[in-house]
């Protein structure tokens, strides 16, 4: 892994489902990435997938977080602007991996979130940042949407 990756960290906010937790967690480590947060976990996913996932990155060295929301893992690693990636049907603004990796080799320290629920992010979580979709037709969900964006950046860099 690349130490430029170090900067990128993934945020999977409102989720309610273990497999949800899993999945993304085993795309971020497994695609070499080391930094995976969670925000605002309920249920099964906080109960389950949270401590799973936290294995999963003992196993692979990678760093993991748990934070109440969103708002608290901007503060807690000093970002202002996260990337948010929403569902296609709520913005048509494409995400551009070579802006992304052009932040990254800046040194900016750079949040790609994605929502965990069914409904994507709210009104006044998509205001904290900038949002962009997929060029997809339809919401592939986290895990998906995770490894498009992270074996993108991963493809650039080499």
């Amino acid at each position: 892994m690349s130490d430029l990756l170090k900067n990128v960290y993934v945020v999977l906010h409102d989720v309610h489902a273990v497999s949800k937790v899993v999945e993304t967690a085993q795309v971020v480590y497994g695609l070499g990435f080391p930094n995976f947060v969670v925000t605002k976990a309920e249920g099964s996913a906080a109960q389950t997938g949270v401590p799973e996932a936290n294995r999963l990155a003992m196993k692979m060295k990678g760093s993991f977080m748990v934070l109440p929301d969103l708002r608290d893992a901007l503060d807690v690693m000093n970002v202002e602007r996260p990337l948010l990636i929403t569902s296609p049907m709520l913005t048509k603004e494409h995400i551009n991996i070579k802006a992304i990796m052009s932040r990254v080799k800046s040194g900016e320290r750079v949040v790609v979130a994605l929502s965990g629920s069914n409904k994507s992010f709210s009104r006044k979580e998509m205001d904290m940042g900038e949002c962009f979709s997929l060029d997809a037709r339809v919401d592939i969900g986290p895990a998906g949407s995770a490894a498009v964006v992270l074996h993108g950046l991963n493809a650039i860099q080499s």
